[in-house]
């Protein structure tokens, strides 16, 4: 069954995949030939209702339950939510409740399993105490814990194969476990990831509930089935016209179900099949593991055999946070999946921190799934297109290799790269072939040296504008991956990294001069960026941020010295300059004396010299209004449509274009983005783009590459930084900015 879908590589089969035809052309037929009620009595009802058991019957053979019930659900979570509801109302009606008793479920489970126990666990009012079972590095169950905590279980919540990383439990040995401490524990197996991909003999274990879902083995979305063994308790979660015996009321399902009937069908094949053997598919994994490889040579399995299912391979590469490789693998047209949340933060994969793997595997994790009817063709073309990133990566400096060109188009003049809330800063001059590097933050050392060593670069020095009392500077470890590149007189440095004989710094045309600026912290600085005599922006540190004025509550703050630091500084710049902070807590990249309402007020107080508890009160009032803002942030985007001009929906871009023919298309992404998959080719008559990455908006703020009086639509992947950036600039007075809805995702 084809995963490649027109200009785009689909490797997220454990998210949804694609519909087999053989089950589409049922559900079509169930729709327009055999749409017949299976409760009705007539034939045409008579042969829905015969088909349907059909189904049945192939699903009891394919799971091995050759007794108890098989129910039709619109899909797994309504399969748990029954099983759930069902053995919590059987415990209830046993006396089991209160905090004594436990609800166990494995640590790694798909989060609609404990949050259900929560839910019902309240609803009921059971009152029982819902516990998570640990699991070991290759994510395995803790026995030991199981058997401590048995005993005094309701129910035990378990999975056939991780949704994640694709570890499967060992059901034999947990139905030993579980049956020799508790015969009497309602056990749940959550089978969605199973079926297709490892052998099922549900007969062989004494499993009480096991949902499934279709559209996770090539069935439409909206139906799956459960499982539930003889004898155990089940409450009808749906009440009404009596259908599945009783079990489930409502119309069933019958296109859907005739899906799945199709998918069986093929499963069931002893030769032909649309799905592969399990030999088979190993060999589909090692061939794009290899592949990843060539491009990410550091690559770490966060999973792996004998452990796991075939088709899940979940990885990191150090250096990379999740989003980045998703970034380049989406520009490129290869759908993967970092299985986290929405979050402001880096997100972290809640299953690897279940494992105890390290920080950056859990930030950096990336889940590439397959489905069992991957056809070799289109393992050859996935891993052909995988392997075309390498010359991405090269030539961007994400990973360094002995063809690693010494010139990236966009490593020059400024870059702002971030790392959740904190900012570094390194300014290049191609010219000279040097680079400086401000205010370093570990996660962003491996990217920083990537981009001066694979050009080549002489490193002046690495500046910090004061001693970060929340987070460490990353300046030592940069020295020593960069010794090479450094120039002769950087050991000789303050505790800041300024050269102990110099007055200024120069990286070719530019010159640094740095200006004491003390209040957050003692030793503070603001750092003067000259382009021979032009002042170009100010490096701040945490004097001001975008958004207010730092921090003085940590150890060596003073509010008076903050307030004497702000008059000198505004003394020195322009109204206008670009003020480079270390810290950005909204998403708002940087800012400038000319401030928004809420910062003009803050500053306006310090500058006026009101009494000290009044300032206290507009610090607070200020760190109130960012967080209010904050508090309207999914991830890194606040959705609003009046951040921008307005809003361009994808059918209507051609007739903007046309209508405003002097529109600047922007181009927002990462440089590697934008050379894995050009926007160019989206665009009417091969409109030109202006490449402005987020890392280098303030640089074409700086070499006024984006003019306020122009018209400018911004494009990114999904619409979500480009409204960021839409954002920033609206700030910054721009008042004709336009955000493409949906971004990239949504162009043909």
């Amino acid at each position: 069954m084809a995963s490649q879908l027109q200009h785009e590589i689909y490797l997220d089969n454990n998210a949804t995949t694609p519909v087999l035809p053989q089950a589409a052309q049922a559900a079509m037929h169930a729709m327009q030939q055999g749409f017949g009620n299976p409760s009705s009595s007539h034939a045409t009802g008579i042969k829905a209702k015969a088909q349907l058991e059909c189904t049945r019957a192939l699903a009891r053979q394919l799971i091995g339950a050759n007794s108890g019930d098989i129910i039709f659900t619109s899909g797994a979570t309504e399969g748990i939510q029954s099983s759930i509801v069902s053995a919590l109302l059987a415990a209830r009606d046993r006396g089991l409740s209160g905090p004594d008793t436990l609800l166990l479920y494995g640590a790694t489970e798909h989060k609609a399993v404990p949050e259900s126990l929560k839910h019902w666990n309240r609803v009921l009012q059971l009152n029982a105490t819902v516990l998570a079972i640990p699991v070991d590095k290759n994510g395995l169950l803790d026995q030991q814990f199981i058997r401590q905590k048995l005993p005094s279980a309701a129910m035990i919540c378990t999975m056939a194969a991780n949704n994640e990383t694709g570890v499967k439990q060992d059901l034999l040995a947990l139905e030993q476990l579980i049956r020799a401490i508790n015969p009497a524990v309602y056990w749940m197996v959550d089978c969605v990831q199973a079926l297709g991909k490892m052998p099922l003999n549900i007969a062989a274990t004494s499993i009480d509930y096991a949902p499934f879902s279709g559209h996770k083995l090539y069935a439409p979305k909206g139906v799956g089935f459960l499982y539930v063994r003889q004898g155990t308790p089940y409450q009808p979660f749906i009440a009404g016209g009596g259908q599945e015996s009783g079990l489930r009321s409502g119309t069933e399902n019958l296109p859907g179900i005739l899906a799945l009937q199709a998918v069986f069908n093929e499963l069931a094949k002893a030769s032909g099949s649309a799905f592969h053997s399990e030999a088979t598919l190993w060999q589909y994994r090692q061939r794009l593991i290899s592949a990843l490889e060539q491009v990410f040579p550091a690559l770490v399995l966060n999973s792996d055999a004998p452990y796991v299912v075939p088709t899940t391979i979940n990885f990191a590469v150090p250096g990379f946070f999740s989003k980045d490789i998703m970034d380049l693998f989406d520009a490129a047209g290869i759908r993967v999946s970092s299985g986290s949340a929405c979050s402001s933060k880096v997100p972290s994969s809640f299953v690897l921190d279940a494992m105890g793997l390290e920080s950056w595997r859990s930030q950096g994790a990336i889940r590439l799934s397959f489905g069992p009817a991957m056809t070799e063709a289109e393992c050859d073309v996935a891993c052909t297109a995988i392997r075309a990133l390498s010359d991405v990566v090269s030539k961007h400096c994400l990973v360094l290799t002995d063809a690693t060109p010494t010139l990236e188009i966009h490593a020059h003049g400024l870059l702002q790269l971030k790392h959740e809330a904190l900012c570094s800063y390194v300014l290049i001059c191609p010219d000279s072939r040097q680079a400086l590097v401000i205010d370093p933050v570990l996660p962003l050392a491996g990217r920083i040296a990537n981009i001066i060593q694979g050009q080549g670069l002489t490193l002046c020095t690495v500046l910090d504008t004061h001693l970060h009392r929340d987070h460490r500077s990353a300046r030592a470890e940069l020295l020593a991956l960069l010794a090479q590149n450094c120039s002769q007189d950087i050991a000789q440095c303050d505790v800041l990294g300024w050269p102990s004989s110099r007055t200024e710094i120069g990286v070719g045309h530019y010159r640094i001069i740095r200006l004491s600026t003390p209040g957050h912290t003692p030793e503070a600085v603001s750092l003067l960026l000259y382009h021979h005599q032009q002042l170009l922006a100010v490096f701040c540190g945490d004097l001001i941020l975008p958004g207010g004025v730092g921090r003085i509550d940590l150890t060596g703050g003073n509010l008076s010295a903050l307030a004497d630091s702000i008059r000198l500084l505004s003394r020195h710049i322009a109204s206008d300059t670009l003020l480079l902070s270390s810290h950005d807590y909204a998403q708002r990249f940087f800012t400038t004396l000319a401030l928004t309402e809420v910062e003009q007020e803050a500053v306006r107080a310090l500058l006026l010299g009101k009494p000290e508890q009044d300032w206290q009160w507009q610090l607070q009032q200020q760190a109130i209004a960012l967080q209010q803002a904050s508090s309207h942030y999914c991830g890194l985007v606040e959705v609003s449509l009046s951040d921008a001009t307005d809003v361009i929906d994808p059918e209507q871009l051609k007739a903007f274009l046309t209508a405003q023919p002097d529109t600047v298309v922007v181009d927002v992404r990462e440089p590697h983005e934008q050379s894995a998959g050009a926007l160019a080719g989206y665009l009417p008559q091969q409109w030109p783009v202006l490449e402005v990455p987020l890392s280098k908006l303030a640089d074409a703020l700086i070499k006024q590459q984006l003019n306020l009086g122009q018209t400018l639509l911004l494009v990114c992947r999904s619409g979500n930084r480009s409204l960021m950036a839409c954002k920033v600039l609206g700030r910054m007075g721009f008042n004709k900015v336009y955000n493409l809805k949906g971004g990239t995702a949504l162009l043909r």
